[in-house]
């Protein structure tokens, strides 16, 4: 079978397509890469709340998936609006990698950070005894550190997952525990998209990863209980073990903060009691 695979053209997104070819290829298909370029990419130079704020790293990529100019769609699950067009699924998403968030460069009492996150520039300002000079950062991830390299900040925050991807680990400082900077939703976790009616959702089932999976209906049924996406002051973290799954949220819009075990097949019910709580 052969499947066209619709991906942002930035080299993480790239790079996580080709993981998702590997999966696929070992299923006896033919798989050919489509670049897109999402409204993201396109207005680099402006803050995403001013290009749309939810979905700019999707929409088009969505539409060339509904329009069927491509057969599936992968991308960073954080970067998914909680609430996905009727004619589109969440088919799959692959193992996790660390979702942890991590600084490249120096921190120090009054260190240029660069971060354009809301969730981030809250937990630095809340789980740091010291004050740091927070700059606006956008940009691919080589655009940041070079920017890192040039002077213009002293430290950047990244997703740690991003780095391991692209074999850019050498360039880590620290890599931040979960009580100093809790994840974005989906952090770490590639996705795969398909048309709810489509042959191609079966066959991409099968590459699943369920924990993560389960992991990822959780921390998006909580965060869609704020009607929040990627770029909301809000953390949210579930972690399997055995058949349990724990859900942890912070909302850093007004401080509340709730953790909740249960059963891994009520990851809903379990995503519902934390975004009720945390709301």
């Amino acid at each position: 079978m052969k499947v066209r695979v619709g991906v942002r053209g930035s080299e993480l997104a790239l790079s996580m397509a080709e993981i998702v070819t590997r999966k696929l290829e070992q299923l006896n298909c033919t798989v050919e890469i489509v670049p897109i370029k999402s409204d993201g990419d396109i207005h680099e130079d402006k803050v995403i709340a001013d290009i749309g704020g939810k979905g700019v790293f999707c929409k088009r990529i969505e539409d060339e998936l509904y329009n069927g100019a491509v057969d599936v769609a992968v991308h960073s699950t954080k970067d998914l609006p909680t609430v996905m067009p009727k004619e589109l699924i969440l088919a799959a998403v692959l193992k996790r990698n660390d979702p942890r968030d991590c600084y490249l460069g120096k921190f120090f009492p009054g260190a240029r950070v660069g971060t354009g996150s809301p969730r981030r520039i809250a937990q630095l300002k809340n789980n740091f005894k010291v004050d740091f000079e927070i700059k606006h950062i956008r940009g691919n991830i080589a655009t940041r550190i070079k920017k890192l390299n040039d002077g213009d900040y002293d430290a950047i925050i990244l997703a740690r997952a991003g780095l391991e991807i692209l074999g850019l680990e050498k360039y880590i400082t620290h890599t931040f525990d979960f009580d100093k900077m809790l994840p974005a939703v989906g952090q770490g976790v590639i996705a795969v998209q398909t048309r709810t009616m489509s042959p191609y959702t079966a066959l991409v089932r099968q590459i699943n990863h369920l924990d993560t999976f389960y992991s990822v209906l959780a921390e998006r049924t909580a965060l869609k209980f704020l009607d929040g996406d990627c770029h909301s002051a809000v953390g949210v973290l579930a972690q399997v073990v055995g058949d349990c799954i724990t859900l942890n949220g912070i909302n850093y819009e007004n401080m509340k903060q709730s953790t909740v075990t249960g059963k891994i097949l009520e990851y809903k019910q379990i995503g519902e009691q934390v975004g009720l709580a945390i709301k």
